[in-house]
């Protein structure tokens, strides 16, 4: 049977691996429609474009979903929303749990910069700071359903097959870690829509970074799209209600930390 989603993940923690695998198949309703592609890149390290590219080949999905192995889903069901918002909206390429309707070129290419509305998504973190664990939702727009955008977070994002038709991870220009989820948006967006939804809730147990090489790569992003920059959607994102600032919810003694 060939499987409806595959799903590819850059491994460098055989346990963490396994973890996400059990967390996937344990969450999905229809789990033997699931591909999982685990590519261990331990020995290689090579940058995510690489990586991916390599699961994009390997892939028979009709549907990709490119995740970061300490993410978690937290949900059940969610390849059925997934499959239906693939469905239902035909023109979109790409869609992710977080993201934003405006990028900007100034200071720095980051899809949270714009803020509220034109950010969507809630994403639940579980990091360590200090020797203390730290639980919660980081809520980007108070609205539940989905949003156009023009950027996604790549801790998680999914994407049509036939996309790959025309397009493919730059690894030349990105042998890295960073931009690759910005920089493939781009592309995409010269082939549809991207759409950011809120009704996929994952678990991030990291935070990005933001060192020397991030800062590199911001560079060498701007100067590829630089008469595509600032890009927004064609329409206005619906406005604020009452948050007008992505907001944090402590989940510690609210919400069960899930093991897998």
């Amino acid at each position: 049977m060939q499987p409806s989603i595959s799903i590819i993940i850059c491994s460098r923690n055989p346990s963490e691996a396994l973890s996400v695998k059990r967390n996937l198949l344990g969450t999905a309703k229809w789990p033997k429609s699931l591909e999982i592609i685990v590519i261990d890149n331990r020995e290689k390290n090579e940058g995510l474009c690489a990586v991916y590219n390599q699961g994009v080949a390997k892939a028979n999905g009709r549907v990709l979903v490119f995740m970061h192995e300490d993410v978690w889903m937290m949900e059940k069901e969610w390849d059925v929303v997934l499959l239906k918002k693939f469905r239902e909206l035909p023109e979109i390429q790409m869609l992710g749990v977080a993201g934003s309707s405006l990028l900007v070129k100034l200071p720095y290419p980051l899809w949270g910069t714009a803020e509220i509305p034109y950010t969507f998504g809630k994403v639940i973190h579980l990091v360590e700071k200090n020797g203390e664990k730290e639980f919660f939702l980081a809520i980007f727009n108070e609205r539940d359903g989905d949003q156009e955008v023009v950027a996604l977070d790549g801790l998680w994002f999914a994407a049509r097959k036939s996309l790959f038709e025309k397009i493919s991870f730059d690894e030349k220009t990105f042998p890295g870690f960073h931009f690759y989820d910005l920089d493939t948006c781009m592309q995409a967006l010269e082939h549809g829509k991207i759409y950011a939804t809120a009704d996929i809730r994952v678990l991030h147990k990291s935070e990005g970074s933001f060192k020397e090489e991030w800062e590199k790569a911001s560079a060498v992003f701007i100067q590829k799209w630089e008469n595509k920059l600032p890009a927004k959607t064609l329409n206005e994102p619906l406005p604020a209600k009452e948050l007008f600032n992505t907001s944090c919810i402590d989940l510690r003694g609210k919400v069960k930390i899930p093991k897998w």
